[in-house]
């Protein structure tokens, strides 16, 4: 009996996860509020109310999805922010393990980045929206950091330059996760690693101080 209740557990988690896979697929093409229960149960070959068997709402849907990706996020920016090396280090490692993110989980972050208007007036993602601030005070601490060092010029935007850095790092992931074929898409020549590798020196040079945008790109920290 214990090992037949094991496998309907199994079964049902399983099925849990082919569901969420789904939603988050529809979810970052087409958008979390024109997406449907019946589109998303259609994907999985199962009834729509079938589909509540495993989530009250299509909102529940939605926070599973995003939440580890979120509170992932903010975790790994304040890591690094907080760590004792230089900010030149700290800001190639920040782009490195974001853009490596990105990668790896492209309809979570896609929907996080796309549904950014949908969480600011919905309460129960308020937590979102305090984890993503979060994450960019880390980011801010950071280039604070370069500036008091005197490695990045004090003449810094931290809004602009933040923003533009991460709509950077997530339209290049999405490139090279979903390139379509096309004549003018290139991305099949690149690896991830030169896709970070020239993302991280253009970054860098546009906050670098005066005189220093040649300078090597310092490596990325170690199990950051």
């Amino acid at each position: 009996m214990a090992s037949r209740q094991g496998g309907t557990h199994k079964k049902s988690v399983d099925r849990r996860q082919v569901i969420l896979d789904a939603a988050a697929r529809r979810f970052a093409e087409f958008g979390f509020e024109t997406t449907t229960v019946r589109q998303i149960a259609d994907d999985v070959n199962i009834l729509s109310g079938s589909l509540y068997h495993h989530f009250a709402t299509k909102e529940e849907m939605l926070g599973e999805i995003v939440r580890g990706a979120v509170l992932d996020q903010r975790e790994r920016a304040q890591r690094i922010a907080a760590s004792r090396l230089d900010a030149e280090t700290k800001f190639v490692t920040l782009i490195r393990e974001e853009l490596s993110a990105l990668a790896e989980r492209i309809e979570a972050y896609a929907i996080i980045f796309n549904e950014r208007k949908f969480f600011r007036r919905s309460p129960d993602f308020l937590y979102l929206i305090k984890a993503r601030k979060e994450a960019f005070e880390a980011w801010r601490a950071v280039l604070e950091q370069g500036v008091e060092e005197g490695l990045f010029h004090a003449g810094i935007d931290s809004y602009l330059t933040i923003s533009t850095i991460m709509r950077m790092l997530n339209t290049g992931a999405d490139w090279y996760r979903h390139e379509d074929g096309s004549p003018l898409d290139a991305m099949a020549e690149y690896s991830l690693e030169a896709l970070t590798d020239f993302y991280t020196g253009f970054a860098l040079r546009s906050v670098r101080s005066a005189g220093r945008a040649g300078e090597p790109i310092p490596a990325a920290m170690r199990q950051a």
